[in-house]
């Protein structure tokens, strides 16, 4: 068995050791600054097309500001060309909706938006170094209306060292396109292959570890954050800004059905959940911890 361990069971292995809340929020672009945690010389080019989709549900706890459940649904495709046997290049469109059910006293937004476009190149200049870059303009809001500061342009470079068959680091330069003021954020992480069947990541937004006990089954244990930040143009919620965070443990397996298909079935535990407002009077509302089940299925071709 070839030490194969594909990035949809572990999507990144990046530690940013600045402020977290500050790069959690575009998990979604950072996440694809490397498409394969396998070593550089076994990697394949990427698939010329591909197409995702993954569904999350979080129910309710009790918590007295929220009386629902919370569901996340995201959506993309991607379109990769491979310039020369050293050069690849993908471009995609990305979409994800955040869903709330809350009482009408919690005053929080029924559902929030996130549209991106991303745009990633590769080069690799041995068989041991990979230069990448990332630029992945977005637009995130309640959707309600529309307006410039609504759109971001996250961007980040990375280079992807192979320092043996077993070890891998990574390095780099993110600019979240935050109205904040961590908005440069450096990008640093570690992964490690000691056998055919085992890797272990040590990062952000993911850390954990994989098993892979036969060739189309992978099995995963992380710790991830999750949580975007959205405008609002609805003035009744007392805030132009709002994120959502919390911290997850979650446990998985990624199923390769056929070539072609892929599929995610993982669940777990999300903590320290938290809404923040930003640009207004209004308090943060803290909830109450619950489980968690997610699904997802990719499709390579």
């Amino acid at each position: 068995m070839n030490k194969t361990v594909s990035i949809s069971a572990l999507c990144c292995v990046i530690a940013v050791v600045a402020t977290c809340r500050a790069a959690a929020q575009e998990t979604e672009e950072v996440e694809r600054l490397t498409d394969d945690v396998r070593p550089i010389p076994e990697r394949p080019h990427r698939s010329p097309w591909e197409v995702s989709f993954e569904a999350a549900w979080l129910p309710g706890s009790g918590d007295s500001e929220l009386g629902g459940t919370m569901g996340n649904v995201k959506a993309g495709f991607a379109r990769g060309f491979n310039i020369s046997p050293r050069f690849e290049l993908s471009a995609g469109l990305h979409y994800s909706l955040f869903e709330i059910d809350a009482s009408e006293s919690a005053r929080l937004p029924k559902s929030l938006h996130a549209f991106s476009v991303s745009l990633d190149g590769e080069y690799r200049t041995s068989e041991r170094l990979i230069l990448g870059i990332s630029v992945s303009p977005r637009v995130s809001s309640d959707f309600k209306s529309f307006a410039a500061s609504d759109v971001r342009v996250p961007m980040a470079f990375h280079a992807n060292w192979q320092v043996s068959h077993s070890l891998s680091l990574l390095g780099g330069i993110a600019y979240s396109g935050q109205n904040r003021p961590s908005r440069v954020l450096p990008v640093i992480g570690v992964l490690y292959l000691p056998s055919e069947r085992w890797a272990f990541a040590l990062g952000f937004p993911r850390t954990g570890v994989i098993v892979k006990p036969n060739r189309k089954t992978e099995l995963f244990v992380t710790g991830e954050f999750s949580g975007g930040e959205f405008r609002l143009h609805d003035s009744s919620l007392g805030a132009s800004s709002i994120s959502y965070w919390d911290r997850r443990a979650v446990a998985g397996a990624d199923i390769q059905l056929s070539p072609f298909v892929q599929l995610g079935i993982s669940g777990g535990y999300a903590f320290s959940k938290k809404f923040v407002f930003s640009e207004g009077s209004r308090s943060d509302v803290n909830l109450d911890g619950t489980p968690f089940v997610r699904l997802s299925t990719k499709l390579a071709w």
